[in-house]
């Protein structure tokens, strides 16, 4: 018993190594983000209609560092400000797909090839989605109302003034990483769990039969609660196992953006027809990206990953970077905890 607990903190600590530090630097990015663009800004762009309002609704949400349930608030207002179904369409699959601060930790674990198709997948499926989805004459012609308080700068209007950069660095940590605290320390658990337990043959026969093993990701990143970061260490512990790079990159761009509870939003204010156009992209463009990585891109561009078990080539400012980052995740989860009693 104790060896195989020994052997779970030593997994578990040498992810938040390969990962801790680039989720900080992700988080300072963030900061300077919210510094610039705010809910507001984003309404008032997207807030009405436009001949490119697919595109626009993909590239908008592709920065901003919300996860598919904290993405909800502002895309309904937008659908309230009267922004077109295409538009929110695709703002609601690229936002929880990417974000400031996944986008420099997959480059920071998996290598720039990752991370630029990880990009490039959220804004295609983004853009596809939003095409396909059709506006009605009544949505054409809807009264175009002024959106309620429903964002989450509502919250904050009558706050005691700070500072701007006070105002930045609360939210990536108050507002980004606390709400991310939770799914990623369930993220970091069950990557090192998946890590010790998965025994090597069903390795080998995920990787014999690869669109067998395509299907299985998919089942487990659908309905799953997993936000763009969270989705890191379980990605990286399939690549650690040895699982082909198309599948991990399934669970890395399609669990993010795919839950119960996201489904059921975009059902209520879009519609079933939009729901399934939303769906069918994510499955379409994801698949077709994991085909291209398995089987036309080289292989070397997705090695980047190290073996875990191997920290000694760590730098002190990653393992620094490390007991920030578990310091930080302890704080919030203990915080939230005592919120609770």
């Amino acid at each position: 018993m104790m060896e195989y607990f020994t052997e779970f903190l030593n997994t578990f600590w040498n992810l938040s190594v390969m990962i801790g530090l680039y989720v900080l630097i992700g988080l300072v990015f963030v900061a300077l983000l919210h510094l610039y663009i705010s809910d507001a800004w984003i309404e008032k762009h997207l807030g009405k209609e436009s001949r490119y309002a697919a595109l626009k609704g993909a590239l908008y949400g592709i920065p901003l560092p919300l996860c598919s349930c904290g993405v909800i608030p502002l895309a309904t207002s937008l659908r309230k400000r009267g922004a077109s179904k295409k538009a929110v369409t695709s703002f609601f699959i690229t936002t929880p797909m990417t974000g400031v601060d996944s986008i420099i930790a997959t480059y920071g674990v998996f290598g720039l090839p990752m991370a630029l198709i990880r990009v490039i997948s959220s804004l295609v499926s983004g853009i596809v989605a939003g095409t396909f989805v059709k506006e009605s004459r009544e949505d054409l012609n809807q009264e175009k109302p002024q959106a309620c308080c429903a964002t989450s700068c509502c919250s904050t209007q009558h706050a005691p003034k700070k500072s701007k950069l006070q105002e930045a660095l609360h939210y990536a940590l108050h507002e980004v990483f606390s709400d991310l605290s939770k799914p990623m320390f369930y993220g970091l658990l069950l990557a090192t769990l998946f890590m010790m337990f998965i025994p090597e043959s069903s390795v080998n026969l995920l990787n014999e039969y690869t669109f067998l093993a395509y299907i299985l990701v998919f089942l487990l990143a659908l309905p799953l609660y997993v936000c763009s970061i969270s989705a890191i260490p379980l990605a990286l512990s399939m690549l650690s196992l040895g699982i082909t790079p198309g599948v991990a990159f399934i669970f890395l761009a399609a669990a993010p953006a795919t839950n119960i509870i996201t489904a059921g939003v975009i059902h209520k204010i879009l519609g079933s027809d939009v729901l399934k156009v939303y769906l069918a992209s994510i499955i379409s463009v994801t698949l077709a990206f994991a085909l291209l990585i398995d089987f036309a891109l080289p292989l070397e561009w997705f090695s980047y990953v190290s073996q875990i078990s191997q920290t000694e080539s760590s730098s002190l400012v990653e393992r620094l970077g490390a007991l920030l980052f578990l310091g930080l995740l302890l704080f919030f989860l203990l915080r939230k905890i005592s919120l609770r009693n």
